[in-house]
């Protein structure tokens, strides 16, 4: 008596994980006492090779991702590779696992890194086996043929505005508008905004400009070593006593000449302000991809992910910022502006 009383737990518990159908065959329930796989959408990012820590666009990518993915409940997956071919090996395997998974899980893989352009737009189409798969592939002014969706930060407006307030603000020699290669669309563009600004009016002190390229690979300049940085800043000067201005359209790099400059050298901001105590970066070009990725994030909840859209300075997803110092007096610029939102549509047909 006290055998059975001692089985009848246990065949209970057999019972709960199998049963058997009218033909006989077995069936294996899960265990309701382990750990389910989670069914949340997954986000999932490919970065740049050793991209995030720039303290600039990367960086704000990955804070816009976690925040609209903290608020909706979804899961995310943020890679960073040490290599190129690192990178197309992550991008491989997130294609074949979205191209191939039989559930319902929503996926959406974000792309913010145009050296693999080719492999994206050879492999997108893969995705069309999967409706609950979705592409976002930034920072491209063409859309993509098949599935996915793109889009494009336009920064020629708020440059110009950049380039127009180096010449009011700073009262130096030389201008460096240091740009990352003469490939890149956004890195282009921006320089020409930022050239264009810079010739829309004269300032007392006459400046110079010079233009100087850290790469003349697709994709290259946005790494440089500390002491090529001082080497550039150096041979900028055409007398020992000049001040230099750097203008760092180069992503990461920008950070080696962060560095290097000696105290209370001019600097602009990109993409981001940072708070430098003894480097004067009143003018500072704001990109604001962190909210542009937590818009984007917010669409592809709602099922309503464009299939391409620019975004400038209308829209807000590019700026100005001029951190506030007592002897600078911050001027209301939206003539400026408004100028630089004309110039920038204008350029672009808009």
């Amino acid at each position: 008596m006290q055998l059975r009383k001692k089985l009848i737990p246990f065949l209970i518990a057999i019972l709960l994980f199998v049963c058997c159908t009218k033909e006989g065959d077995t069936i294996y329930l899960p265990n309701p006492d382990e750990q389910q796989p989670s069914t949340a959408p997954l986000v999932t990012v490919i970065y740049d090779v050793n991209s995030l820590g720039d303290r600039s666009y990367n960086d704000k990518i990955y804070r816009g991702i976690e925040s609209a993915a903290k608020k909706h409940g979804f899961r995310t997956l943020q890679l960073v590779p040490d290599s190129y071919e690192q990178g197309l090996a992550y991008l491989e395997t997130v294609f074949r696992q979205m191209e191939s998974a039989q559930d319902t899980v929503r996926r959406l893989f974000i792309a913010p890194c145009q050296g693999y352009d080719e492999f994206i737009r050879k492999n997108n189409h893969r995705l069309e086996r999967n409706p609950y798969a979705d592409l976002l592939y930034l920072e491209t002014s063409t859309p993509l043929e098949g599935k996915g969706s793109t889009l494009y930060i336009d920064y020629y407006g708020a440059m110009y505005m950049g380039g127009h307030l180096c010449q009011d603000y700073y009262s130096l020699n030389v201008i460096l508008l240091v740009l990352a290669n003469p490939y890149t669309q956004w890195v282009v563009e921006a320089g020409e905004g930022f050239v264009d600004g810079f010739n829309s009016t004269t300032s007392q002190d006459e400046k110079i400009l010079k233009i100087r390229y850290l790469s003349n690979e697709p994709g290259g300049g946005f790494h440089l070593a500390d002491t090529t940085a001082l080497r550039i800043y150096q041979e900028a000067k055409i007398n020992e006593e000049d001040d230099v201005c750097v203008v760092p359209i180069c992503g990461g790099a920008m950070n080696a000449f962060s560095r290097i400059l000696p105290k209370f050298a001019y600097y602009v901001g990109v993409d981001s302000y940072i708070y430098y105590p003894l480097i004067t970066n009143t003018v500072n070009v704001i990109k604001n991809i962190d909210a542009v990725m937590e818009y984007y994030i917010d669409q592809w909840a709602d099922g309503t992910l464009p299939k391409h859209r620019t975004f400038g300075l209308r829209d807000g997803a590019t700026d100005i910022y001029l951190s506030e110092f007592t002897y600078i007096i911050r001027r209301d610029h939206q003539d400026l502006r408004q100028e630089a939102i004309r110039k920038e549509e204008e350029r672009y047909g808009k």
